[in-house]
């Protein structure tokens, strides 16, 4: 993937995916004099989440005799492939842990995704992932380690330089490093100068540790309640390009990420997902000069979204 994902990929994947996702807006928030954040809310996609652009890209790119899709996802992922299959009128069957929250189960079957649950660890899931693909002759489509699904991720930071310019700093999450992998190499053609930061959750930092070890690390299962990061390694294709790109990685609380939700509701009315908060918490703790972050989806349960309510009802 190191040499095949390039900005001119990420362009061609702009062009293919255009019809189909919404070309979020930026959000321009101005913190005082030392920081500007720019906000890229992907959480206004169709299906809730950045992974979109990547599933359509992917789907977008497979032969015409393609039978059928097979996904592994806690959520997202999985929606924007059951919803990006139905638009190419394939079927889709994607693989869930069974502590997955109910929305996202909920709206992968509303799009006509027929739904496998097994255990909550994410290795578990890919495994049966491949076994059900190879069963049924469809194809797999990966979460991240693919290169048109990063390439697909990649457009988002793509809009956001072409929509705020120069950066000095770019936060995003990781999980597997597909989302990071396709941003990075945008960012880092276009703003050469800018820190590229990633943020994981405090017991998911496995890329955080691979690139202090500089070598692929697993961890074990996390239990924050980011449910989109819980990847334990990074991807093995990713890998190479987040190493290259990546100038840091910082870890972020549960706590700090349910603040920053309660920042988004009080004050720019946005309903972010705990994964989808991860890169604000991290820009508020720490922000300087012009901030472009990638909130990366708006998928919340319930709970989650009670406690943010709470929280940003307390603020002044």
């Amino acid at each position: 993937m190191l040499a095949e994902l390039t900005l001119a990929r990420i362009r061609d994947a702009a062009e293919r995916i255009r019809p189909h996702v919404v070309r979020t807006p930026l959000l321009r928030w101005g913190r005082g004099e030392p920081c500007e954040l720019f906000l890229k809310p992907e959480s206004l996609q169709p299906t809730g989440a950045f992974k979109l652009r990547g599933a359509v890209n992917k789907i977008a790119t497979l032969p015409s005799d393609c039978s059928g899709v097979v996904a592994h996802s806690s959520g997202n992922h999985g929606q924007a492939v059951a919803w990006a299959a139905s638009r190419f009128d394939l079927p889709a069957l994607v693989v869930m842990p069974n502590d997955a929250p109910a929305i996202k189960r909920s709206r992968v079957e509303a799009s006509g995704a027929d739904v496998v649950v097994v255990g909550p660890d994410s290795d578990e899931r890919a495994a049966r992932a491949r076994q059900l693909a190879h069963d049924r002759g469809w194809t797999l489509v990966e979460p991240y380690d693919d290169v048109e699904v990063a390439a697909g991720q990649g457009t988002s930071a793509l809009e956001l330089i072409e929509d705020a310019g120069d950066l000095d700093r770019f936060y995003a999450p990781i999980s597997g490093g597909g989302l990071m992998a396709g941003c990075a190499v945008a960012v880092g053609a276009l703003c050469p100068g800018a820190e590229i930061v990633g943020c994981e959750p405090e017991d998911a930092g496995d890329t955080r540790a691979s690139l202090k070890a500089g070598k692929r690390c697993t961890i074990p299962p996390s239990v924050s309640i980011a449910d989109g990061l819980r990847v334990r390694r990074p991807g093995e294709q990713t890998w190479p390009v987040l190493q290259k790109w990546v100038s840091r990685i910082e870890l972020v609380s549960d706590d700090e990420m349910l603040d920053a939700m309660a920042w988004a509701l009080h004050s720019v009315r946005l309903v972010l997902e705990p994964s989808g908060a991860a890169s604000l918490a991290l820009a508020l703790r720490e922000g300087q000069g012009r901030c472009g972050v990638l909130l990366s989806g708006g998928n919340v349960d319930a709970g989650h979204l009670a406690e943010a309510t709470t929280r940003a009802a307390a603020l002044v």
